[in-house]
């Protein structure tokens, strides 16, 4: 071998040493201890791609399926509907300092939420929904400052919603909707100033509908329907607050005077949608005088309760399209109001199930 390929030889040796010596970054180390846990990856999204041949050595694997890079850190691990099945130990994303996204939803994952979950503190996306996670919510979830959505719907979560939620002043979006969470509803729900949707649907939930719903100023729905919520329907949110959709089915709510459902006439004009049926309310939709209007609602549920008494005109209803009040003890006629010659004003009416002539 000649000078010149000598020295080249030398050249290339210096050059290659390091990186041959040079070990996988904290985040790719992360990703592969969460690897371990998949037992079955029908399409390969992840046991094919995440390898060490594929090792990308300035730290964020940018090769890798379901993982997106921000310099040298993960910024997100996106895993949704692929059908992976295995035990997922969320705690290795810890060391992902930098995670913004977190979302593996739809998939059969097994696991909890682990004890150290308050390191995500740059985590603004978490989405588990449709897997199988158990376990209780824990307290330390309060410390993620910068979630802004959060699903864990359609899981096997128990215990109840911790009182450190209100920690989370930057949710706006909140779903543990199908678990099997139980208690009552946290008063610190209250604190969630920028959340615009909140779904706790489907758990057992138990005593009332916690107040102070209405200083969440930017609520735009709110979800609570079939719980096991009992006490009165919070009539003071429906007038006041700005919220569009409301559901409060499914529940054992009951009336705490017989004319309070006179309230309807009050509610607050950007309630489109609400719903109050299978619960226990009682008396009748008319007080007195009848009931004239119904604010702006498209859409109004309050079938399969004990209402009775005469059905009001519904002469000045304009913007009602679904009229549910079927399973109740209605007596009367068919409201005029509701007809228009021989067509329905509505584009959904059910009045069956009552004693109507």
């Amino acid at each position: 071998m000649g000078f010149v390929g000598r020295f080249l030889f030398l050249l290339l040796l210096v050059v290659t040493t390091p990186a041959l010596g040079q070990l996988p970054s904290q985040d790719i180390l992360a990703l592969l201890a969460f690897k371990k846990g998949i037992t079955h990856d029908p399409a390969g999204f992840v046991t094919d791609s995440w390898n060490d041949e594929s090792i990308d050595f300035n730290g964020c694997p940018a090769s890798w399926n379901g993982v997106v890079c921000n310099g040298a850190s993960v910024a997100g691990v996106v895993l949704d509907g692929h059908r992976i099945s295995g035990v997922a130990d969320l705690s290795v994303f810890a060391n992902l300092t930098m995670l913004v996204k977190l979302s593996m939803a739809n998939n059969n994952l097994s696991g909890s939420l682990p004890s150290n979950v308050a390191s995500l503190k740059s985590l603004k996306f978490l989405d588990i929904s449709n897997n199988r996670f158990s376990g209780p919510i824990p307290d330390d979830i309060g410390s993620l400052r910068s979630l802004q959505n959060m699903s864990l719907a359609g899981n096997n979560f128990s215990g109840p919603l911790p009182d450190s939620i209100d920690g989370l002043a930057s949710l706006q979006s909140l779903d543990v909707s199908g678990n099997a969470l139980s208690g009552s509803l946290p008063a610190a729900l209250k604190g969630l100033r920028s959340m615009v949707a909140l779904n706790l649907s489907y758990n057992a939930f138990t005593k009332g509908i916690p107040a102070g719903l209405g200083l969440l100023v930017n609520l735009q729905s709110v979800d609570l329907c079939w719980n096991q919520l009992d006490g009165g329907v919070d009539w003071k949110f429906l007038i006041e607050s700005t919220v569009t959709h409301v559901d409060f089915s499914g529940n054992l709510l009951t009336s705490t005077t017989p004319k309070e459902l006179k309230f309807l006439a009050d509610i607050s004009e950007t309630v489109v949608y609400l719903n109050l049926s299978n619960n226990k309310l009682t008396g009748s939709l008319i007080d007195g005088v009848e009931l004239s209007t119904f604010g702006r609602l498209k859409v109004l549920d309050l079938s399969s309760n004990e209402l009775s008494g005469d059905l009001p005109g519904f002469n000045y209803v304009y913007d009602l399209e679904v009229l549910r009040l079927a399973n109740n003890g209605f007596t009367g006629f068919v409201p005029s109001g509701l007809l228009k010659g021989d067509s329905l004003v509505l584009n959904q009416l059910d009045l069956s199930a009552n004693n109507l002539t």
